[in-house]
């Protein structure tokens, strides 16, 4: 008995290096429903929020996460610590899922979760605050 399961096994192991192997345009399918590629988009206006005693826009960047199979997208609003203001970078990314919803051709947004806030040093060593939202799109 010991004799069967151990050439079943080596059959087995020797089947593993037979194997076909696919090519990635067969794996990544725009029709699949299983695809989850991810595009990041920076989008063209930010609408960066002006620096009332400045007079200049704030040192910040929106970048966007869309998955066009499940219609969502996650946006993230990083400011420098200093600079970040909670309610910038909520009418920020309001004004820019606006514009993102416009191009899209989508009817309307509804947030999956609530904004997630977070402070952390980049790799230089720098404070900077970032915002997350998650948002799904209806046709």
């Amino acid at each position: 008995m010991k004799k069967i399961i151990a050439i079943l096994a080596c059959l087995a192991a020797v089947s593993c290096f037979y194997a076909q192997d696919k090519e990635v345009e067969d794996i990544v399918n725009p029709k699949n429903k299983m695809d989850r590629t991810i595009q990041t988009i920076v989008p063209e206006d930010q609408h960066l929020p002006v620096n009332p005693e400045t007079g200049k826009t704030k040192p910040a960047s929106v970048r966007i996460e869309y998955s066009e199979n499940y219609d969502e997208a996650h946006i993230y609003y990083t400011c420098m610590d200093v600079a970040f203001d909670k309610s910038d970078a909520m009418i920020t990314i309001h004004d820019v899922l606006e514009d993102f919803k416009k191009e899209h051709g989508y009817f309307k947004y509804s947030y999956i979760k609530r904004d997630k806030t977070r402070h952390y040093k980049d790799d230089r060593g720098v404070k900077m605050g970032e915002m997350l939202c998650i948002v799904k799109f209806s046709r």
